[in-house]
């Protein structure tokens, strides 16, 4: 069996009542917190997941360094393609971002990586933050040039594109200005580039689901309210250069070509609420 959860961030507490069997795979969408502080801290959360019998198939997050940038890590064949673990626990894998795997038949893209939004108190705290956390743009470059115009069945990422960013969850004390979205961005230029039937990621720790035919319907009726309002404008301004004079059709005209923008606007916030509240880009914790 293969499950799938977000962010642990070194907590693995969700795995005390969870129902697994040895050898199942859980894929963790970034920021599993199991290479953090690059010492014998690190050692010790190692030696208990790697006891549980469970499968760590792990996605590069922000808050950890690449395993491939850490030296006892070693290229081994996993889901028949590279990725990263260390003899002495071979049961915590790490993904390669840009790697494709075959997971039980079906082909999987995996993009690591993302922005810290606290990098800069991390900096000054002495705490740990990683260059590594990002893809270079080489690195999204080549990755683009590989996907592209391709068709994959499920795509592991840590960060979403940023069309579907939840925002949300956007942390009321933090300046979204000054963030860096450069991976977010790139990961919109990829969905856009390549088709695929899920689209699974972590990092903004919250659970959601959101199909992109919805976003679809969302912008259309984003452009249906914003030509409503185009078409009430030129009624008016034509209404006004006919005639400067009081007139019950003038009246009339300019009434209905309102009311047409608040029917528009009335109908596309009913189905964004349906949209939302129902609640396939999915999010998870």
């Amino acid at each position: 069996m293969i499950y799938i959860t977000g962010d642990t961030h070194r907590e693995f507490s969700r795995l005390d009542n969870f129902n697994y069997q040895k050898k199942d795979v859980l894929i963790i969408l970034g920021d599993a917190g199991i290479n953090y502080f690059l010492n014998h801290f690190d050692d010790v959360v190692k030696e208990r997941l790697n006891k549980l019998g469970l499968i760590f198939f792990c996605i590069n997050g922000n808050h950890e360094e690449r395993a491939e940038n850490i030296k006892t890590y070693k290229e081994i064949n996993f889901f028949d393609g590279v990725a990263y673990a260390e003899d002495k626990y071979p049961n915590l894998i790490f993904a390669k971002s840009s790697e494709v795997y075959t997971i039980e038949g079906m082909k999987v893209l995996v993009i690591g990586g993302a922005y810290s939004i606290d990098k800069n108190m991390r900096l000054v705290y002495d705490y740990p933050w990683f260059k590594s956390e990002q893809l270079t743009e080489e690195e999204m470059n080549n990755i683009y040039e590989n996907v592209n115009n391709k068709h994959f069945d499920i795509v592991l990422s840590h960060t979403c594109p940023y069309k579907y960013i939840p925002r949300e969850m956007f942390l009321p004390f933090v300046d979204q200005n000054k963030v860096d979205n450069s991976m977010e961005l790139f990961l919109d230029k990829i969905e856009e580039s390549i088709s695929y039937d899920k689209w699974y990621c972590g990092h903004y720790h919250t659970e959601k689901e959101i199909d992109k035919i919805e976003f679809i319907i969302i912008l259309t009726m984003i452009c249906l309210v914003l030509t409503a309002e185009i078409i009430n404008t030129a009624i008016e301004r034509t209404v006004d250069l006919v005639t400067k004079e009081y007139h019950e059709l003038a009246r009339i005209a300019k009434d209905v070509s309102a009311g047409s923008v608040l029917v528009t606007s009335t109908f596309a916030l009913i189905i964004g609420i349906i949209i939302f509240a129902i609640i396939s880009i999915i999010i998870v914790i």
